[in-house]
């Protein structure tokens, strides 16, 4: 029981800070279906990627980008480390949305998804950053 008394509290300030619980597609897709929102997976390698680490610095962390993702999306980053150690739900729910949204392994991909992971838009690095945010704007569900 001063387990469960001390875990709690706990849950809550990580909770707080961010940190994402979601380890199952039905979490996600609950989560989006409860919201009445869009899923965006984005697909990276943070440790070794460069093309990533240019994506996230030139099109993710912009102010405009990053208000719409967590605005008007559930936004769910399926990371592919080399060198960092990642739980293993953790891995384990990466590469199963890798397997259904991302089969090719191209890093980075931002894929827009329903509730249902149907598809509905992907944004690669190479994209113009107009091209790329309005097919953000444009995949918000209204």
């Amino acid at each position: 029981m001063k387990r469960l008394l001390i875990l709690i509290p706990v849950i809550f300030c990580l909770m707080s800070f961010g940190i994402n619980f979601e380890t199952t597609d039905n979490d996600l897709q609950t989560k989006a279906h409860a919201s009445q929102k869009n899923i965006a997976i984005y697909f990276c390698g943070s440790d070794w990627c460069s093309l990533c680490n240019n994506f996230k610095k030139g099109f993710l962390s912009n102010s405009k980008v990053d208000s719409l993702l967590k605005n008007n999306y559930i936004y769910y980053i399926a990371d592919f480390p080399q060198r960092k150690k990642l739980e293993k739900s953790i891995v384990a729910f990466n590469e199963s949305l890798a397997e259904k949204l991302n089969p090719e392994g191209h890093f980075p991909k931002l894929v827009i998804v329903d509730e249902e992971l149907k598809i509905k838009t992907v944004i690669f690095q190479s994209e113009e950053f107009n091209s790329a945010y309005s097919k953000l704007e444009n995949n918000i569900k209204k």
